[in-house]
């Protein structure tokens, strides 16, 4: 071989790795473009927690739209307590945490931006991931999950619609609104909770919610609130013998219930119904959950008796996270527990936020427990 064809076979193997390396800069430049296109990643490898209201990372809304939504979420958490949440990504996929469907991306998600108040767990979010063509309403696991059936009638009713016309910031902004209308916890929900107690196959979302969108007033939430009404006190028929039943007074129907059931209505975080045939003595149960009473199901004894207090030990800072110990005390069996979780640390105010926005930002160390509702178009 000569020297000049080894020489010139040399230099097309540097030309090659040249290449090589410039092709591997150029991808990884645009991974790096992309991951920052759809929000920083952030532990576990979740997109990163920059604003305490909206983080549109799928950039659905405008600038208009969404300081618009920005304002109703921090004006509903002055004024509840309730912190709410929207994420809009253009895909799961688009962040390495390993969650294959929505759902779990959603609560892994909610559980690392620690969403809600950590005592009460009353955090929302709000994920649409427009990529996907998913959308889900993570609730914190101090809701009844009663209302995952209202989570469920938002999306079915008033955001899918529009997902399908196209309209995905329209959509965002009626889901936003049913959200804020739907779980303040001084006010029952305008899809009513009585229907939501019903099982699925009995009704179905549309029906608690379509009405009240479709009519668009008063009335038709009223006929929602009368109906509801009247499947709780109408007039029932032993399943036995076809008899009428009686529906028993509060003093009467403490015999039918348990103990655990009788502390619950006790504390009122329970409301039971006991309808009694008086011909051959069958009787039935109903209850119906208050979601404002504050509290929880007890691991222990599964009874709706437990309440949960926050103590924050380690302010958080914008530099380190803080630690707030969690004390549990169940009414009825007596159980307590104690353990600390990790706040996550404050967001820096920005000169956009709003001085409400400020003085509340980041999340509060909530959990949730996967429940919620979920919907693709």
């Amino acid at each position: 071989m000569s020297v000049n064809s080894a020489t010139a076979r040399h230099r097309r193997k540097a030309g090659l790795g040249r290449c090589r390396h410039w092709l591997l800069g150029a991808l990884g430049a645009i991974a790096l473009m992309l991951s920052l296109s759809s929000g920083l990643v952030a532990q576990g490898g979740y997109p990163s927690f920059q604003d305490p209201y909206v983080n549109d990372y799928g950039a659905v809304l405008t600038d208009t739209e969404a300081a618009q939504v920005k304002a109703q979420l921090a004006q509903f958490r002055s004024q509840t307590g309730v912190h709410a949440v929207l994420l809009t990504v253009h895909s799961i996929q688009d962040y390495p945490t390993g969650d294959t469907a929505i759902q779990p991306f959603a609560t892994g998600l909610f559980n690392t931006w620690g969403i809600g108040d950590a005592a009460r767990n009353d955090g929302i979010l709000l994920l649409v991931a427009p990529g996907d063509r998913k959308v889900r309403i993570e609730l914190g696991s101090g809701y009844d999950r009663s209302y995952d059936r209202v989570a469920q009638a938002i999306i079915d009713d008033a955001m899918l619609p529009k997902f399908k016309q196209g309209a995905m910031a329209q959509g965002i902004l009626i889901g936003v609104n049913e959200i804020t209308q739907n779980f303040d916890p001084a006010q029952p929900p305008s899809i009513n909770p009585v229907l939501a107690y019903l099982p699925l196959d009995w009704v179905s979302p549309r029906v608690a919610i379509g009405g009240g969108l479709a009519a668009g007033g008063v009335g038709a939430c009223s006929g929602l609130f009368a109906l509801g009404r009247w499947r709780r006190y109408h007039k029932r028929h032993c399943p036995q013998c076809q008899s009428a039943m009686e529906r028993l007074d509060e003093q009467a129907d403490d015999q039918y219930l348990n103990a655990g059931q009788r502390t619950e209505e006790a504390i009122k975080s329970v409301d039971y119904d006991v309808w009694l045939c008086r011909s051959c003595g069958h009787h039935a149960i109903f209850d119906y959950s208050y979601l404002a009473s504050g509290y929880q199901n007890c691991p222990g004894c599964g009874h709706k008796t437990m309440s949960a207090t926050s103590r924050t030990v380690v302010q958080p800072t914008y530099h380190s996270t803080g630690t707030a110990e969690i004390s549990e005390v169940c009414k009825f069996c007596d159980r307590t527990h104690q353990y600390t979780r990790t706040l996550p640390r404050l967001e820096p105010p920005s000169s956009s936020s709003s001085s409400s926005s400020s003085s509340s930002s980041g999340g509060g160390g909530g959990h949730s427990s996967g429940g919620g509702a979920s919907g693709s178009w």
